[in-house]
């Protein structure tokens, strides 16, 4: 009973931490990546973890997320230069970034997926002299470069501008987290997920998705992970869960 009511108190004094240093949390988030993060008709932003992430402001600060807008190849030094507090943008944790930032418990995991025109011939076990798009600086951009070597790897800022040259022709693939790859045929015609899903190896694709913080922000980082505990035991996790997907993708 002592050890539990000191490991209560703990807890307590890490959000009260938070919560003094933080009376906004402001999050760093690469839009559009559906159905995570892009930007309803009236030019909010919403998608599941802006959702997500304001359930966990919440518990914190009362507050939601302010969320700050960074394209992805910038995000980590964009967190370095205190743009923002945390990156709350499908990050998925692996041995190479945790050398630059401290990463919650991860809160989902989605496996990687190939997506072409339908009717191609693509096959992802014989990609020489294709061209594949992917969103510059991602787990998928750094897979391709391993093991797709033979193939042309075309790179782009932002996952809608893989999907247009898809559409129109210019690339024979798009490599890109299955779900997002969901979100973002949902308003295209003629394109479809390719061959089996990807998720190996770990050390590339990682253990998860989890919210970035500067090495130093350990009381932060607590707070995000026990207000994640708290909505996943609450139900409010599930709830936004169910919104976005027809499967799960928890943690």
């Amino acid at each position: 009973m002592k050890k539990v009511l000191i490991a209560a108190a703990s807890v307590l004094a890490i959000s009260s931490v938070a919560q003094a240093e933080w009376d906004v949390i402001r999050a760093g988030v690469d839009v559009p990546y559906p159905p995570f993060e892009y930007r309803a008709p009236d030019g909010s932003l919403t998608g599941f973890e802006i959702e997500l992430g304001n359930a966990v402001c919440q518990e914190i600060t009362n507050r939601d997320c302010e969320w700050v807008v960074q394209d992805w190849d910038g995000i980590i030094p964009g967190l370095l230069a205190r743009r923002y507090d945390m990156i709350f943008s499908s990050m998925s944790i692996n041995d190479e970034r945790r050398q630059r930032v401290l990463f919650s418990e991860a809160y989902y995991t989605t496996p990687s997926s190939f997506f072409v025109r339908e009717g191609s011939d693509f096959d992802q076990e014989n990609t020489a002299g294709k061209r594949i798009g992917v969103q510059r600086a991602t787990i998928q951009d750094t897979y391709l470069a391993e093991f797709h070597r033979d193939a042309t790897i075309v790179r782009y800022t932002t996952a809608d501008e893989v999907m247009l040259d898809l559409q129109g022709g210019r690339l024979d693939a798009m490599f890109i987290d299955f779900a997002a790859g969901e979100g973002l045929i949902e308003s295209v015609e003629g394109v479809v997920p390719s061959g089996e899903t990807i998720n190996e190896p770990r050390r590339i694709f990682g253990e998860g998705v989890g919210a970035a913080f500067r090495q130093r922000d350990t009381a932060l980082a607590e707070a995000v992970n026990e207000a994640l505990r708290k909505v996943k035991e609450d139900g409010t996790y599930d709830e936004i869960m169910n919104r976005y997907f027809d499967y799960s993708i928890k943690l």
